[in-house]
């Protein structure tokens, strides 16, 4: 998915423009091809520059008119350079437990609370990028330079901003860009015979991003321990006996520490389906979550381990806010 490139694309038009509130035109493009993919999507029914047909200069003459007339400078151009692996603040081999609860809906209900969205947590890459840009006259290009030093002002080693990126599930996120080696004057020293000179600055940007765990697992939140020893695993009846027995945390109002605490959300008004969830192979310890049915597998549950069940995939988010409401403690 493509949020790095649209943060970064959110960050160019709001720090460089053509004049004040109509941002430079961007194209993503090697910088031999920038100024072809501008005019191709300049002539295109949808041109995405349209923006440009309002901005006037100091006599109210048009700076930009439709197609057929030329598209042009200035023009930024973005170029992927790679991907680096950033391992000191990569923990991708851990998983969120309690990401947050699996509803967008304000109406929760108690019933919500018993489940959690689990995924593992972000990894951790550094996205490269070549940015050029273009101009037609001199005054321009440092207007550009000015700028670009300006909005790195944040020096702490290295010329240095911070930019927010929208992930999916985990909503938005402030991430830090920075400036890797000089800001480069590209423009050729003799121009071509009988061509203008376009006044061309390049540089690398470095964003510190991530690489977010999208197979997102609902899993239940609430559990009972029955610890025994390593050869004393638990017998059906025992199971049976703690299933049948503990109070369900989730409905019929048998919660006496939800039921103390103001805004607590409503019963149970729909119902839900029981399983048990996939918790792996630990024969000292027999795991499950309350439920109100008798578990699906009962008489083959306990022993060496858990039964299973298919876990739960979700792909997508609903809202821009991201997947779920943020929990507040440990689950």
């Amino acid at each position: 998915m493509r949020y790095h490139e649209l943060a970064l694309q959110r960050w160019l038009n709001s720090t460089f423009y053509a004049r004040e509130g109509y941002p430079v035109p961007v194209v993503f493009a090697t910088p031999m091809d920038a100024f072809a993919t501008f005019d191709k999507l300049w002539r295109s029914d949808s041109n995405p520059y349209k923006y440009l047909f309002d901005l006037k200069d100091e006599r109210g003459t048009p700076l930009y008119e439709p197609f057929p007339s030329n598209a042009r400078y200035p023009l930024i151009s973005v170029y992927r350079r790679g991907w680096k692996y950033r391992p000191e603040q990569n923990y991708s081999i851990h998983q969120f437990r309690h990401m947050n609860w699996p509803t967008v809906s304000t109406d929760v209900l108690r019933s919500d609370l018993g489940n959690v969205t689990v995924s593992y947590r972000p990894m951790a890459w550094n996205y490269t990028w070549q940015i050029d840009h273009f101009a037609m006259r001199p005054d321009t290009q440092a207007m550009f330079v000015e700028a670009l030093m300006r909005s790195l002002w944040i020096t702490g080693g290295v010329p240095q901003t911070w930019t927010k990126v929208h992930y999916p599930a985990w909503g938005w996120q402030q991430i830090r860009i920075y400036l890797e080696g000089d800001i480069d004057n590209s423009t050729p020293e003799e121009p071509e015979e009988g061509k203008p000179v376009v006044f061309r600055t390049s540089f690398t940007l470095v964003m510190e991003g991530y690489s977010v765990d999208q197979n997102l697992q609902i899993l239940p939140a609430l559990w009972t321990l029955l610890v025994r020893g390593q050869e004393q695993a638990l017998n059906p009846d025992e199971l049976h006996e703690a299933f049948e027995e503990s109070s369900d945390l989730r409905i019929d109002d048998n919660n006496s520490t939800l039921n103390a605490r103001p805004n607590v959300p409503p019963d149970l008004t729909r119902p839900q389906q029981h399983t048990l969830a996939q918790f792996g192979t630990y024969p000292a310890y027999d795991i499950f979550f309350h439920g109100t049915n008798q578990p699906t597998g009962y008489y083959n549950f306990g022993f060496t381990s858990t039964n299973t069940s298919d876990p739960y995939f979700l792909g997508g988010v609903a809202q821009t806010s991201g997947y779920g409401v943020i929990t507040v403690g440990s689950v």
